[in-house]
């Protein structure tokens, strides 16, 4: 493929994306955080579990498993002054922003 038509191709491509690259601050929904979590292997889901009870927001066993403690923790923190303070001045694209809800309890950039 000759130069030109490959930056038009990529130019095109990337037109029909729906959600704009950078967003300010979009409202993080439970559901995409439960999405990713479950998709995470054991240990990171662990891990995350593990946060979230050191801070306070959860008091199950740390098994990995998204069941009515750990979704009563994210939605604690996701209410929390702390996350609020920090979620509202994310401007990086909305994926990310769940990838960073889900891991803001492990991030040093977040204490």
């Amino acid at each position: 493929m000759k130069r030109r038509g490959f930056f038009a191709a990529a130019v095109g491509a990337a037109s029909l994306s729906v959600r704009p690259l950078y967003a300010q601050s979009a409202d993080v929904t439970l559901t995409d955080v439960r999405n990713l979590f479950q998709s995470r292997d054991l240990g990171a889901r662990r891990m995350v579990q593990d946060s979230l009870r050191h801070e306070g927001y959860y008091s199950g066993a740390i098994d990995g498993a998204w069941g009515p403690g750990t979704n009563a923790a994210f939605r604690a923190l996701m209410a929390s002054a702390r996350y609020q303070r920090h979620a509202s001045t994310w401007t990086f694209a909305y994926e990310v922003q769940v990838i960073e809800t889900m891991f803001f309890l492990t991030s040093d950039a977040y204490m």
